[in-house]
């Protein structure tokens, strides 16, 4: 006896995505509507029969209009699928939310408190907590109808494992061992877990299902596959539009502009189609101002570089400074402003480009080659 399923969360759909352009955020949003309709057509397409969605379906209580219909339409594009939903402390369940306003069709239930949906059908008993405030201290594993043995038992539910807030449902690993449940589809993390094991229960963090910026790195998506009677074969199922990812690259010991634009180049090659954040470390032998704008975005390349300087030039500075030169007593008074300002301050920062800046005219090179 075995039950198909996708288990996703973390959706977080109307993100308001304020930092960005309008065209921007609205980029954004577009992506996490083609992420989740690329997971209701492959649950589709794989005969999928149970739907679960551990949490933050929305990214608040107040949504659009047009985002509820899109999610009531793709939903009731699947009609002969069961879907879960267990409210997150983003969207939570309330008198006044549109859980419950009845906007969702059918063959969709949302969970309020604690609760156990028997479907005899396929032998499940499906089990569920969802969040009926912003923070919660209830622990999600615990306080449900005991277990059936001639069921498949799945718990669904939105919660922090080894939590050390109050406010966001935590529970422990010896709560999960403890619980009797073959799987509990979890929500809250939004970097992917794997799937685990305590005692005889399976469960899992899928991740949320498209990243919405550099804290949420790689690639996003769901949990495919079939819980058993003590078995569950999940796999992951990408499902992100976009990608944003980090990576460092140590330029230590470059000596020209052109040794530093090589090893960029060579690092962004392999992230085609991504918004990448490339830092640059290390010590080069001399100081050089590299900008995003010098490296093409889009097609084969990254479709964003943000570029960030973390370099500490080595050339030989105990010369500079003995100077008698208008150069070593630019050194100097620079040094002085660095070593006299708050370590991560922005004055910090600007000093330190100035002082870049500043040696690159007094050498005669173009400030581009800094």
């Amino acid at each position: 006896m075995s039950v198909r399923i996708f288990h996703i969360a973390d959706v977080h759909f109307d993100t308001p995505f304020s930092a960005l352009t309008a065209e921007e955020a609205a980029s954004c949003k577009n992506s996490l509507r083609s992420a989740f309709s690329k997971a209701v057509l492959a649950a589709k397409n794989r005969g999928v029969e149970l739907f679960f969605i551990a949490g933050d379906l929305f990214d608040s209580r107040f949504v659009s209009p047009d985002t509820l219909e899109f999610v009531r339409d793709k939903i009731a594009s699947f009609p002969s699928c069961r879907f879960f939903i267990s409210p997150g402390n983003h969207d939570p369940y309330g008198e006044d939310s549109f859980y419950a306003k009845g906007f969702l069709p059918e063959n969709a239930h949302v969970f309020r408190g604690k609760e156990r949906v028997e479907i005899d059908e396929l032998g499940v008993d499906v089990y569920g907590f969802g969040f009926t405030e912003g923070h919660c201290g209830e622990n999600p594993i615990t306080g449900y109808p005991e277990r059936r043995q001639d069921r498949i038992s799945i718990l669904v539910c939105h919660g922090d494992l080894n939590g050390r807030e109050d406010g966001y449902a935590p529970f422990t690993e010896s709560d999960v061992a403890a619980s009797g449940f073959d799987y509990i589809a979890l929500g809250h993390i939004h970097k992917a877990s794997g799937v685990m094991k305590q005692g005889g229960t399976y469960y899992a963090y899928p991740g949320c299902i498209e990243g919405r910026g550099f804290d949420e790195t790689g690639d996003k998506g769901g949990l495919l596959g079939t819980v058993s009677k003590g078995s569950v074969e999940l796999a992951h199922f990408s499902l992100s539009v976009r990608r944003y990812e980090r990576i460092e690259v140590d330029i230590s010991g470059a000596e020209t502009r052109l040794q530093v634009m090589e090893a960029i180049r060579s690092a962004l090659r392999p992230y085609g189609g991504t918004r990448l954040r490339l830092t640059l470390t290390g010590r080069p032998k001399n100081s050089f101002y590299i900008s995003e704008e010098l490296f093409e975005t889009g097609g084969s390349c990254p479709e964003y570089i943000e570029l960030r300087d973390e370099t500490v030039p080595s050339p030989d500075f105990t010369a500079i400074e003995a100077e008698n030169t208008l150069r070593g007593a630019f050194f100097r008074r620079m040094r002085e402003r660095i070593e006299g300002a708050e370590e991560g301050s922005v004055e910090k920062e600007l000093a330190v480009r100035a002082l870049k800046a500043g040696l690159a005219a007094l050498e005669g090179r173009e400030l581009s080659e800094v």
